[in-house]
């Protein structure tokens, strides 16, 4: 019976555990569309962003056979209606104003300078075929949200990086119709659940669901997750597949891991880092034959990205697939033209010239440096972690190193524009990793505090707890009936608990006070500190449930 009850407590601090990380992975995604909803950059396109949408919807005409759709505030459908030359375009345009105002009610929304375009919106829907017979010239008539004004627009595949994020922008689009917000919805929905990935790999790795919620203000406090998490760009979705892909990991379910490794690489490139990291990790823990060794972490991810790829194979044929692909890869290890600002992939840590992502409002690809420091001082520990205490230890860490060498190897390779937005595939395991390290460092001064046999009011064995928020409010629910008897009636305080007296005294005093040198580092809003033994006393009632 008491084994039963003490599994049924464990049960309930989960849930509330899990509850507590569901309303924080909510806040975040709200945070997220919130900033996503504000931003308005040029016609509607933040950043890089404006290239993944064109080319989402370029592949959903040419390779689906389908078009999005666009119908704005005033119920007028939305259309870029492209020409075959420039010349075409000068020679048709005022004509083809008349015709679209007089025949199907509409109006002309935006003019082109690069793009050989115009935009229109029409209160009816276009009858493309009696457009195209009265303007032979007209190349393609796409509906949905106006294009940016770019040379080629109209053709532009984006065949330097994998389809998968293009097809889940085009299903986006197709589905909830064609407009900013919509484009960044599935990368909010992919940060939040890396996030809470993330919570729940650190649970299993540290077996302390409370631990693991320190995910949660270390992520708040990260400008990167949030900004990219915000934009309809490529990294998140590796973000997001990575994350899963140390789940499974963690689980030693390699064939899963090597499938999200896969899906990851067929966002974007980097995703390959992580393979050295699966490979390792089997070789390590040696529960794998030499066929699984090599097949989960190198021909699983492949073939992959290969399914994902098969549309543009059949729409281009292998020789053509082919050729993109060399072309992406020289692209991927060639430095861009003169642009935007670029770091050192070192310099991403300390906020080396960061990407603007938006200036309307202002949006910088950006760290909390505190955050990835914890984390290369975690990995430098990793070794020692992994032989002394946890072996699991190594799974953030390898994803980490392998990830960050491979963007090291593109710089030396020849890439020398590496842009600061690329730090957001490291954040997560940055998280796990620096929730690890501050586990094993208040673990470590608990036992320096028992070897000393420090008193609770001891000037020195002090330990800085991370849950400070847990033990302000734990000592509130258990603590306040008592203190406030102490505070009022002092003379019924007998000599029997004189001590606990002042050691609540003490306890009381210091919350609020002291400041926490662990939660400072990443700027708590509850930098409260506790004395070693009463951490325990906490950590005994936490550990059995809150069972009274």
């Amino acid at each position: 019976m008491p084994r039963l009850l003490k599994v049924d407590c464990m049960d309930e601090r989960q849930k509330i555990c899990v509850a507590i990380a569901v309303a924080f992975a909510s806040a975040f995604a709200l945070v997220c569309f919130s900033l996503a909803a504000q931003m308005r950059g040029t016609s509607g396109y933040v950043a890089d962003e404006t290239w993944y949408v064109i080319s989402s919807r370029n592949i959903l005409r040419e390779v689906f056979g389908v078009q999005p759709s666009y119908v704005d505030f005033s119920g007028r459908y939305n259309y870029t209606v492209f020409f075959q030359s420039r010349s075409a375009l000068k020679n048709d345009n005022e004509r083809f104003r008349n015709f679209i105002i007089n025949e199907f009610d509409g109006a002309i929304t935006k003019d082109y300078d690069k793009a050989i375009a115009i935009s229109i919106a029409t209160f009816k829907e276009l009858d493309r075929e009696a457009v195209v017979r009265v303007f032979p010239e007209v190349k393609v008539i796409q509906s949905g949200y106006c294009y940016p004004d770019v040379s080629g627009a109209d053709s532009y595949m984006n065949a330097e990086h994998p389809p998968l994020v293009k097809y889940i922008l085009g299903l986006s689009m197709l589905t909830l119709g064609d407009h900013p917000i919509i484009w960044r919805i599935p990368g909010i929905i992919a940060g939040s659940l890396a996030l809470l990935i993330t919570y729940f790999l650190v649970a299993r790795l540290l077996n302390d669901e409370a631990i693991a919620l320190l995910v949660f203000p270390l992520a708040f406090t990260d400008p990167i997750l949030r900004a990219m998490s915000s934009v309809a760009m490529l990294d998140i979705y590796v973000v997001f597949f990575l994350a899963l892909s140390m789940w499974f990991a963690l689980r030693r379910n390699y064939f899963l891991s090597a499938i999200f490794i896969g899906l990851a690489s067929t966002s974007k490139f980097t995703g390959i880092f992580s393979i050295g990291a699966l490979f390792l990790l089997m070789l390590i823990l040696r529960r794998s034959g030499v066929k699984k060794l090599i097949f989960y972490p190198f021909v699983v991810p492949f073939l992959v990205w290969l399914a994902f790829n098969s549309p543009l194979v059949i729409k281009w044929g292998l020789q053509g697939w082919i050729g993109e692909i060399q072309n992406g890869l020289r692209w991927f290890l060639t430095s861009r033209p003169p642009g935007p600002t670029v770091s050192d992939p070192w310099g991403w840590f300390v906020n080396q010239s960061p990407f603007m992502l938006s200036s309307n409002p202002d949006v910088f690809a950006s760290v909390n440096p505190a955050v990835y420091i914890l984390a290369l001082i975690s990995l430098i520990f990793t070794p020692y972690i992994a032989y002394k205490a946890n072996r699991d230890s190594i799974v953030p860490a390898f994803w980490f190193l392998f990830t960050f060498l491979g963007y090291v190897s593109i710089y030396f390779l020849g890439n020398r524009t590496m842009y600061s937005f690329y730090v957001v595939t490291l954040s997560v395991m940055a998280y796990a990793m620096a929730c690890t390290l501050l586990y094993y460092f208040i673990s470590y001064l608990e036992s320096r505090s028992k070897s000393s046999h420090q008193s609770v009011s001891g000037a020195k064995g002090q330990s800085f707890s991370s849950f400070n928020i847990f033990i302000f409010f734990d000592k509130i629910r258990n603590n306040i009936p008592r203190f406030s008897r102490l505070k009022g009636r002092k003379d019924e305080i007998g000599p029997g608990n004189a001590d606990e007296a002042q050691g609540l005294r003490r306890a009381w005093v210091e919350v609020g006070v002291s400041h926490s040198a662990v939660s400072g580092l990443f700027f708590s809003p509850f930098p409260f500190c506790i004395r070693s033994q009463e951490f325990r006393k906490w950590k005994e009632r936490w550990r059995s449930g809150w069972c009274r």
